[in-house]
């Protein structure tokens, strides 16, 4: 009983935790009020990066939708950098204004092909911007991120959502999307804490940028983002979110392939979990207040996974007060109330984003889902250092892309 006992208080312990950082950045993120982004006379120069890994079928949509932005012509370049794209795609892409840096490796990483274009393009620009090859940009998205710059901010994030809806498994990802930009994004600026980075739709002062990539060893780190994001917030950097400016991300569509992404992103977790909590412990606390709130996002579950476990411990209690007439250290009313919680949490930051027949259709997959997601977990590590493409396609919908 004692040992019973033990695991309960434990399990509820860590479960409580994780609600109440969910419940405490959900509720922030309703008050959080976005600076009036808009254009501007002085305008910085920007290089967009788009890295390309395999994705013949998507690249030239993007490259058209990102040459089409309402922004001085001379004033951003885009580069798309191809890794073993066929030989008619290059061709293609070579017929609009653009550079274009071809690259080949043994072994490919995004950190690999970013790091090579940056020796290879010159030093005349004020921003970067990285975006992934399905990313498709929504139209004043550079005229905002050159207003932020020239508000000071040296790292900004923009609001990645969802350009397809087509299956289950892409409106859970879609949802997924959306309640982490409330939590982790809109929630933390509301406070004052920098926004998390997402891995695309970000941008960043270039020669930052440049002096982190060429001075890390991170070439063959599947978590790129995260690194970078690390030596940003050592140096006490501020990532800033700018919700109203949308990049349009091709949703995950089947549970095959969510489940090779999410392999991706929980060894990515581990890694830095590890790195936070064993390895650098000490310094964990010593940097500043962001880089310590970073460490703790690493401790979190997965949404659904998290919904899962509240559950389970929940019916865990009821079966052994009910069957056992045993009477826990942790009632059934408080694993009910931390259920409850999570689902609170979760709904606050998904409100609006979720139209009733997205929400049918999603519950409708959420046991497929939270499978893929169990399996993620088993096959993650923190020791995974392979490169897991999870591929992408055209989405043959119409997009809305600034009426939202």
């Amino acid at each position: 009983m004692i040992i019973i006992d033990i695991i309960i208080i434990a399990l509820f312990a860590y479960l409580s935790f994780n609600v109440l950082y969910l419940m405490a950045f959900a509720f922030a993120g309703i008050f959080y009020k976005e600076y009036p982004y808009q254009t501007v006379n002085n305008k910085c120069h920007i290089a967009i990066l788009i890295p390309v890994y395999r994705e013949d079928k998507i690249i030239i949509q993007t490259v058209k939708n990102v040459l089409s932005q309402n922004y001085p012509d001379n004033k951003f370049d885009v580069v798309v950098i191809a890794d073993q794209l066929k030989e008619q795609t290059i061709k293609n892409l070579a017929s609009f204004p653009i550079r274009l840096v071809q690259v080949s490796f043994e072994k490919s990483t995004k950190a690999k092909s970013i790091k090579c274009a940056l020796k290879q393009i010159p030093n005349a620009f004020d921003i970067l911007m990285i975006l992934d090859s399905d990313n498709l940009l929504g139209q004043d998205c550079l005229e905002k991120v050159n207003h932020a710059f020239q508000r000071g901010f040296k790292v900004i994030q923009l609001h990645r959502t969802a350009k397809n809806r087509n299956t289950p498994t892409a409106i859970l990802d879609a949802a997924s999307e959306e309640i982490n930009n409330h939590i982790f994004r809109k929630g933390h600026r509301a406070v004052g804490l920098s926004s998390a980075l997402i891995g695309s739709g970000m941008a960043f002062d270039y020669p930052l940028f440049k002096k982190i990539m060429m001075e890390s060893d991170i070439e063959d780190n599947p978590g790129e983002d995260r690194e970078i994001y690390l030596e940003l917030l050592k140096k006490n950097y501020v990532c800033e979110y700018i919700d109203s400016a949308y990049i349009y991300d091709e949703k995950v569509q089947s549970g095959k392939v969510l489940e090779k992404q999410r392999t991706r992103w929980l060894s990515a977790q581990l890694q830095y979990a590890r790195h936070f909590w064993i390895s650098d412990f000490l310094r964990t606390f010593t940097y500043n207040i962001h880089y310590l709130d970073y460490a703790i996002q690493t401790l979190l579950l997965p949404r659904i996974l998290l919904l899962m476990a509240t559950f389970a411990l929940l019916a865990l209690s009821v079966f052994i007060n009910e069957i056992f007439h045993i009477n826990l250290v942790i009632s059934s009313g408080l694993c009910l109330l931390l259920f409850v919680g999570s689902i609170l949490s979760l709904g606050i930051s998904a409100y609006g984003h979720l139209s009733l027949r997205d929400l049918k259709m999603a519950m409708i997959n959420l046991p497929q889902t939270s499978w893929s997601f169990i399996k993620a977990l088993t096959h993650s590590s923190s020791r995974q250092r392979d490169f897991i493409h999870t591929p992408k396609e055209f989405i043959n919908e119409r997009l809305e892309l600034d009426q939202h």
